[in-house]
């Protein structure tokens, strides 16, 4: 089995809150689970803000019993990023570090999202410098039996997919992997041939999405409230595919479109209207 002839279909967390990032969720974590189940998907992320205000109301042993009831797994925590810290951050990174690793512990996630972020005007450190602090960080979550993706983004073109590809090969630790979050990896101009280097193991995830070729004059906008269903935009969504087939990537699939579209719908709808768009895709791609 690979990627492709896979029929199961998780979802990244930000899709399933109903709102835009940073702004309060507007449905609990039982109606996601609920409408998961109802579209026969099989998994979700989770943010660390939220899922510590869960488990600060209620037990670890509430947590497994809901995702029990409903079928649902919880396959990433999001989002790691200050392992790029400097010596002068590092003290306080290390500390919110070690409560999300407990964190994604005692909920029982095995992934831990993680990305780097470098502004425009703010210096980034040599990617030596990089795949040092990101080996020393994959050691400590290897140790509590956790899992790290890398995923850049291309709004913040500074740690592009490149260099996060680079940092995995040179890392080279086996419980780390490249996330190739689909609507970031194709605005980003290295992003396509980044993965060429990667062998099937050193893909850690996979998400959905589509876009138009050319980017919206206002791509912030865009990476938050205009994502495509795939299939709608203009990305090579099948060559992809092609490409981490022939490399055997055998993951569950994963969707993040974040859109405004989506957001105005009912969330079963949403699910079930994404849910088709990525099979779909998916059937296109097996010819």
């Amino acid at each position: 089995m690979t990627l492709l002839t896979r029929t199961d279909l998780g979802f990244a967390y930000l899709q399933l809150t109903g709102s835009v990032w940073q702004e309060p969720v507007r449905y609990t974590l039982e109606e996601r689970l609920a409408a998961l189940a109802e579209n026969n998907c099989v998994s979700m992320g989770m943010s660390v803000e939220e899922l510590e205000t869960f488990l600060s109301d209620h037990s670890a042993d509430k947590l497994r019993g809901l995702l029990s009831e409903y079928g649902v797994r919880l396959h990433e925590l999001e989002v790691h990023f200050g392992w790029s810290a400097g010596p002068e951050e590092s003290g306080p990174a290390l500390e919110t570090e070690t409560r999300l690793f407990e964190l994604a512990e005692l909920a029982g996630i095995p992934s831990v999202k993680s990305c780097a972020v470098y502004p425009p005007g703010v210096e980034m450190p040599p990617t030596e410098v990089l795949t040092e602090r990101f080996g020393a960080m994959c050691d400590r979550a290897a140790a509590r039996g956790l899992n790290i993706s890398l995923e850049a983004m291309a709004v913040m073109p500074g740690f592009t997919y490149q260099v996060a590809s680079d940092i995995i090969v040179a890392a080279d630790r086996p419980n780390a992997g490249l996330l190739v979050d689909m609507w970031h990896l194709f605005r980003d101009p290295t992003g396509v041939g980044s993965i060429d280097q990667l062998t099937g193991a050193q893909i850690a995830a996979v998400e959905f999405a589509d876009a138009p070729s050319t980017p919206s004059p206002d791509v912030m906008n865009e990476v938050l409230s205009g994502r495509l269903l795939p299939g709608e935009g203009d990305y090579d969504i099948t060559g992809l595919l092609h490409t981490l087939d022939a490399k055997g990537v055998d993951l569950t699939p994963s969707v993040e479109v974040l859109s405004a579209d989506l957001r105005a719908l009912p969330l079963s709808e949403n699910i079930a209207r994404t849910a088709a768009a990525v099979r779909a895709s998916l059937e296109k791609a097996r010819g």
